[in-house]
């Protein structure tokens, strides 16, 4: 990096590469944390070398995130330990902060989509946007410019894949341009089946695969853009993912290693109307009543988890506009979104929906050549709609709904060997509960951070960031005021106060000529003020303040290339807790255990192959069980830790085409990630699984 630096390159201090090779990840500075952070983007070419079909096995070689086992709604992932309850997957500037359902997953994901992913870690800077207290995922999809070649005025992509646990994929892509408009039309398909859960796994029938984790995805993209000027472009937008078959009704649970055991009723065994229609009988052992068939025989608990064809679709459409070298201000950017998520179950006519809609304005402006000043506006209005709504005491529930506003500056100031940030932010929310209780309440946060250029070769940086977040509705599905016939009313305190999180970090990077590169930092994260239900009286529950939340850790990386040879590792380390004891609860935070990530690979000139090797090894942890776990803890106390190791191979026999060869989890490890529940009752990630895949561009 240069010590003096000309405006372009400083805007860019913060959001891009520090620097790039044909590594299927790129270093680069981390956008919210206003220091230098090393973090991973993955773009479109170490996609198309790729043979994974979901965000999870793309950020495999970041230590600092985990993913839950299963497939799409299914996971529940962590950045540094923080659940799904803290942090984010944007996308193209859209997101929602809500929960259709407290045993499926907020995100959806296709990577045939998108053009670039990167990974935010921590509390973010005031640019951030809406709710950044500890990190997110970022991605943006992809459009025809980004695709088509100079002198290109029309291309198409097709894509296919197959995996040995029956499992394919297949795309196409194609986008053209004409004058002043470019047009863009993709769609993918992938279709998974039921997988293997590793060596020696067997459910309770004596099969190998994991029931219920079998899934269909459906992504599709259409983008149409016009240069308006050689510095105004406006682009409308429509994605559509979805996720269906038959799922269970708790997608995150497998019960298919528990047998079936029998309700109580007014505190005695009962059998259901269809049990006792099927000549079933109950046998106790100890305290616990087992289901027995006609035969006397066990039975498997997998119809306790209702499999059932099921949907989810997030539907998301944008407008954009940007523009750049307008005076004063040197880039704009401003768009307005909404998305509808939703979850489906046709049989029993039932249909759950978050709607969200958001705009957003970010401007950068010059004040000299060494120092820019980022200013705009976040907005998103959010309303979470069940398939019904009762009348409790008298009141007619409503949906839920809630307003967050921000507005931020921040400055980066080149100072000579220093690159100085500063930012404040003041964010706002507005809260309607279904039983009609509001709240409201804004914080004004700052943000600094401080890059040292010690050396051209070496960089020392610090930071220190506030940021809140709003209270998170409760899981749309049950809001409609009962569950189970029983009165479930959700309300939220006039007083409460928004979760603010405040994050100190320490780091360094250094890069020896273009073979050695180093990177590490440190943190103390405080969540003061975290939210959780808290019953009022029979049926009754509020949202309240319930606890400080502090997390801390560190993460180091390594990386050396020498011609074709290419050598990396990285480390992660974070333990969250809870009123000093540690959390055990996924979606809030939740301790993963020391996380190793290491690779080898060396890449061929001609022909055009790489073979390489990558290495996952996640250390055993414990929790506390006497942990108030606000909304999911571990059935057991103790996690083992598990090592995973996958061997690839890519060729690119033209400039067109690749061929992705992949042995991933190679020694059929059995094992349960770290970001999902504890037990046997939850979803076991992947056995030994061989995929193959190729795209052509033309």
């Amino acid at each position: 990096m240069r010590k003096h630096f000309s405006l372009l390159p400083l805007a860019m201090l913060v959001t891009t590469a520090v620097y790039a090779d044909n590594l299927d990840v790129i270093n680069v500075v981390s956008e919210n944390t206003g220091a230098k952070s090393k973090t991973n983007v993955i773009t479109t070419e170490s996609i198309n070398r790729s043979t994974e079909t979901e965000l999870k096995g793309l950020l495999k070689d970041e230590p600092a995130i985990n993913f839950g086992g299963g497939r799409g709604t299914s996971q529940w992932f962590t950045i540094r330990g923080m659940g799904q309850d803290q942090v984010d997957v944007k996308v193209d500037d859209a997101y929602t902060d809500a929960q259709l359902f407290h045993h499926q997953g907020r995100f959806m994901f296709d990577p045939a989509l998108f053009k670039k992913v990167s990974v935010q870690k921590g509390t973010g800077s005031a640019s951030a946007g809406i709710g950044a207290t500890s990190g997110a995922i970022v991605a943006e999809t992809v459009s025809a410019k980004d695709l088509l070649k100079e002198g290109q005025d029309i291309g198409f992509k097709v894509n296919a894949g197959v995996s040995s646990n029956k499992g394919w994929s297949k795309g196409a892509t194609v986008y053209s341009r004409a004058k002043a408009m470019d047009v863009l039309l993709s769609g993918n398909w992938v279709n998974e089946s039921d997988y293997k859960g590793g060596h020696n796994f067997r459910n309770l029938e004596g099969g190998t695969k994991v029931q219920n984790s079998s899934l269909h995805q459906r992504g599709l993209l259409a983008k149409v853009g016009v240069d308006i000027t050689e510095d105004q472009r406006i682009e409308l937008s429509h994605r559509q993912e979805r996720h269906y078959g038959v799922r269970a009704l708790r997608e995150e649970f497998d019960f298919s290693q528990d047998w079936l055991t029998a309700r109580e009723q007014n505190g005695r065994p009962t059998l259901t109307g269809e049990q006792r229609a099927n000549g079933y009988t109950l046998s106790q052992e100890g305290n616990t009543w087992y289901v027995l068939d006609r035969n006397g025989n066990k039975i498997p608990n997998t119809a306790n988890n209702a499999p059932s064809y099921r949907i989810t679709t997030n539907d998301t459409s944008k407008i954009e506009w940007t523009g750049k070298n307008m005076g004063f201000i040197s880039n704009a950017k401003a768009n307005v979104w909404r998305s509808v998520i939703s979850r489906e179950e046709p049989s029993e006519r039932s249909r759950t929906r978050l709607i969200a809609n958001g705009a957003n304005v970010n401007l950068d402006s010059p004040i000299g050549e060494s120092h820019l000043i980022k200013y705009g506006i976040n907005y998103r209005d959010q309303e979470g709609k069940p398939n019904s709504l009762t009348v409790q005491n008298g009141v007619q529930m409503k949906t839920q709904k809630k307003r967050d506003v921000g507005i931020y500056t921040e400055g980066i100031w080149g100072l000579g060997a220093f690159t100085l940030t500063t930012g404040l932010r003041y964010d706002h929310f507005s809260f309607r509960a279904m039983d009609g209780s509001k709240s409201s309440k804004g914080n004004l946060n700052p943000s600094v951070g401080l890059i040292y250029e010690v050396t051209n070769d070496l960089s020392l940086n610090t930071s220190l960031n506030y940021a809140t977040r709003s209270p998170r509705f409760f899981e749309v599905m049950l809001s409609s005021g009962s569950t189970r016939g029983k009165t479930a009313v959700y309300s939220i305190a006039n007083n409460i106060k928004p979760e603010r999180s405040r994050n100190a970090e320490v780091g360094f990077n250094y890069k020896l000529a273009d073979s050695l590169s180093l990177n590490g930092s440190y943190f103390w994260q405080t969540i003061q003020d975290t939210h959780a239900f808290t019953q009022i009286r029979p049926g009754y529950y509020e949202i309240q303040n319930a606890g400080k939340l502090r997390n801390h850790g560190y993460e180091l990386g390594a990386a050396y290339k020498y011609e074709g040879l290419t050598l990396r590792a990285g480390v992660a380390y974070s333990k969250p807790e809870l009123d000093g004891r540690t959390v055990d609860s996924t979606v809030t935070a939740i301790p993963i255990g020391r996380t190793w990530t290491t690779g080898a690979s060396y890449r061929f000139e001609q022909p055009d192959v790489e073979i390489g090797w990558k290495g996952r090894f996640v250390q055993h942890t414990s929790y506390d069980s006497t942990t108030n776990n606000r909304g999911g803890g571990a059935t057991t106390t103790k996690r083992p830790g598990y090592g995973v190791n996958d061997f690839y191979v890519t060729w690119k026999p033209t400039k067109n085409v690749n061929l992705n060869l992949a042995l991933n989890n190679a020694f059929n490890k059995y094992y349960r990630s770290h970001s999902q529940r504890a037990g046997v009752s939850t979803l076991p990630e992947p056995g030994r699984d061989v995929r193959l895949s190729v795209n052509y561009t033309f």
